[in-house]
């Protein structure tokens, strides 16, 4: 296989642009800004104790998250929101039932450590009679969510993404 640089070259250059767009969208709606000394390495994810910071994040006050957004949650919630909407929007809205629930709260409904295998493969959660799967299983008709093959890091920033959007207003249709 030829390597081929130039192709190389753009499409990193896209990814950056990409990058960029984002963090200027989220820069003009308030949800991301930094000052250069608040801007620390960022410690490595573990699932069940990421602290999403709520700050202009459509997060009430009291969800008693940090006050700003680190450049390391700004790249999560970029990334779990074009995850969110490659996987997720079909079916789900971060605050409005559509052929699933909302997933506002869902941190508050289910640990992390229950939400990546149930997004991995509902079906062998509900299997297993997990009482919480199985209810709501039946509670929208039997429906089966697909498994998806999304690592737990990419699950953790679609939760990141919802975190950010939960109590948005919801858009006009």
């Amino acid at each position: 296989m030829r390597f081929n640089s130039v192709g190389f070259a753009l499409s990193m250059g896209m990814a950056l642009i990409v990058v960029l767009i984002g963090f200027t969208l989220l820069s003009a709606a308030g949800l991301a800004g930094f000052a250069a000394e608040s801007a620390v390495a960022a410690a490595p994810v573990v699932a069940d104790s990421v602290v999403f910071s709520c700050k202009g994040a459509g997060l009430p006050a009291s969800a008693g998250a940090p006050a700003d957004l680190s450049p390391a949650d700004v790249g999560m919630i970029v990334a779990g929101d074009v995850l969110f909407k490659n996987n997720c929007a079909q079916c789900h809205a971060v605050n409005e039932q559509v052929v699933g629930p909302a997933l506002a709260g869902i941190r508050q409904r289910r640990p992390v450590s229950w939400l990546i295998p149930w997004v991995k493969n509902s079906s062998k959660v509900v299997a297993s009679g997990d009482d919480y799967a199985v209810a709501l299983f039946n509670k929208y008709s039997k429906q089966q969510m697909p498994s998806f093959t999304l690592s737990n890091k990419e699950i953790t920033a679609i939760l990141a993404y919802v975190a950010s959007q939960e109590g948005m207003a919801v858009a006009v249709r």
